[in-house]
């Protein structure tokens, strides 16, 4: 951790004024440490690393632009939207009144070379358009593009300031520490949330039963751990760390772009440690990382009701932190294979259960699933196609808490594809019942043996007789009464 600096040496009001000591479109790279030539010079003559000295009031001096800061359109004289044609044009122009060897004047090998370096800008697009979003900054060597993908422009604004930094959306005390960190008690680098383990991802399939009665499976992973042997220093016995020469210690490249604005993204060098390990102190098992992979295997509690596609997060049980500063987690992705005698909605669960025709007219009981077993239920006389029936409680927990839900019955009448001749009897007979016909009459002269005759005197003094059928009424209660046997009522 850097030593903090003295009330007397630093004011945030004296760091503004220092940002502000430059023109608005300079360029200036340092680490955390700002640091001025003066100081530069007693750096190199007594050999003192720059942390050493941060005490001293001069170290908040900003330093000297690494090159030309100038704005490329304004030294080829052209506009932001002029076409390349253009741009060509004006620089063949400009560079044959500048050349050196057609201009004597002392000044104008430099004009020269500053028109020179905006047209190597300004001919290619890319770099163009790196320039227009980034500005100066876009041009230096070490600068990532990708660091600062969260801000919507040049500069751009503090929606997306968190996911630039890998960190979430604080409040201003964040915003500070993330600009200003280095220059208070928080140390190098830009807090827990970009030096934390990296998560770890991976899935587990259960069975719908599994879901809504929970289980505990077991996920093979291969987290970054700490070297036994060097206990993470990645050091062999007796070797030390040395300060990491690109960002001086600080573990991160801070880049000012236009008005004084910072934006900054961890040393490739050191991963923002700010040391590395000195060759021939590796330790022999790590090799210098300090961490290795290791498998291992996790236990994983699958609450009940949880749904397919939730995520269960393990904590602390992901990859290492490079500085310590805490471990990741483990994401275990929950994939619940679908039923077949069950639809979930929620916590509520709904199956349909077949019924034949006699049951849905006359009532009984039939057997129906549960998440504990089978049960039976009782169908009342004179159920509809699709009426429902709710168990209660019979559903599955929720992961939210709260009331176990319900079973939904749906019942379906299963209509026969074929009868017996006496079914197609008797359920005539019902249908003949229920629309109110009768058989039609007939009448029939039979021999007198045979048939009962009933004598009728006509005017002309003869008699006859008729044959007379059993009445209609009759046969037709006789019929139902059968098929009320029939069917047991």
């Amino acid at each position: 951790m850097l030593p903090r600096v003295p009330p007397q040496g630093f004011s945030y009001l004296a760091f503004n004024s220092c940002l502000r000591s430059r023109p608005t479109n300079s360029l200036r790279f340092f680490s955390h440490w700002p640091r001025c030539a003066q100081h530069e010079e007693g750096t190199r003559r007594h050999k003192i690393p720059l942390v050493k000295r941060i005490g001293d009031k001069r170290s908040l001096h900003s330093t000297s632009p690494l090159g030309a800061a100038k704005d490329p359109y304004q030294v080829l004289g052209v506009k932001k939207d002029a076409s390349q044609a253009e741009i060509k044009k004006t620089y063949f122009s400009l560079a044959r009144k500048y050349h050196p060897d057609t201009n004597p004047d002392k000044s104008a090998q430099a004009k020269f070379l500053e028109i020179q370096e905006a047209y190597d800008i300004l001919k290619d697009e890319q770099k163009r358009a790196s320039y227009d979003k980034y500005g100066a900054a876009s041009q230096q060597p070490g600068f990532d593009p990708n660091a600062f993908s969260g801000f919507g422009g040049r500069a751009g604004g503090f929606q997306d300031f968190g996911a630039a930094f890998g960190g979430g959306g604080g409040g201003a005390s964040d915003l500070f520490s993330q600009l200003f960190g280095a220059f208070g008690n928080a140390g190098p680098g830009f807090g827990e949330a970009s030096t934390r383990g990296a998560d770890l991802e991976a899935t587990i399939g259960i069975s719908f039963l599994e879901a809504c009665k929970g289980t505990v499976r077991k996920v093979n992973v291969s987290p970054v751990v700490n070297c036994n042997t060097c206990t993470g220093t990645g050091l062999k016995k007796g070797a030390k760390r040395t300060t990491c020469r690109t960002c001086n210690g600080s573990g991160t490249r801070t880049f000012v772009i236009d008005s004084g604005f910072r934006m900054a993204s961890t040393c490739p060098e050191c991963s923002g440690a700010g040391s590395s390990v000195p060759l021939g102190g590796e330790c022999t098992v790590c090799h210098g990382a300090g961490k290795l992979r290791m498998k291992k295997s996790v236990q994983v509690d699958i609450p009940a009701g949880v749904e397919d596609g939730m995520t269960i997060r393990i904590p602390k049980a992901g990859d290492a932190s490079i500085r310590g500063s805490g471990t990741g987690d483990l994401l275990v992705r929950v994939n619940v294979a679908p039923s077949k005698v069950f639809v979930r909605q929620g916590a509520n669960l709904y199956h349909k259960a077949k019924i034949p025709l006699h049951t849905a007219l006359l009532g009984g009981r039939v057997r129906v699933p549960t998440t504990d077993g089978d049960v039976d239920v009782r169908v009342p006389g004179g159920t509809q196609q699709g009426e429902e029936m709710v168990l209660k409680e019979r559903g599955v927990s929720s992961v939210y808490g709260g009331d176990k839900g319900d079973l939904f019955i749906a019942f379906s009448v299963q209509l026969p594809r074929s009868l017996t001749p006496r079914q197609r009897e008797l359920l005539q007979a019902y249908a003949d019942d229920v629309e109110g016909r009768v058989p039609r009459k007939e009448t029939v002269v039979d021999p007198p043996s045979s048939s009962s005759k009933n004598p009728v005197d006509h005017d002309n003094g003869t008699t006859s007789f008729t044959h007379s059928s059993p009445s209609s009424g009759g046969w037709t209660t006789r019929t139902w009464q059968k098929f009320r046997r029939l069917i047991g009522i």
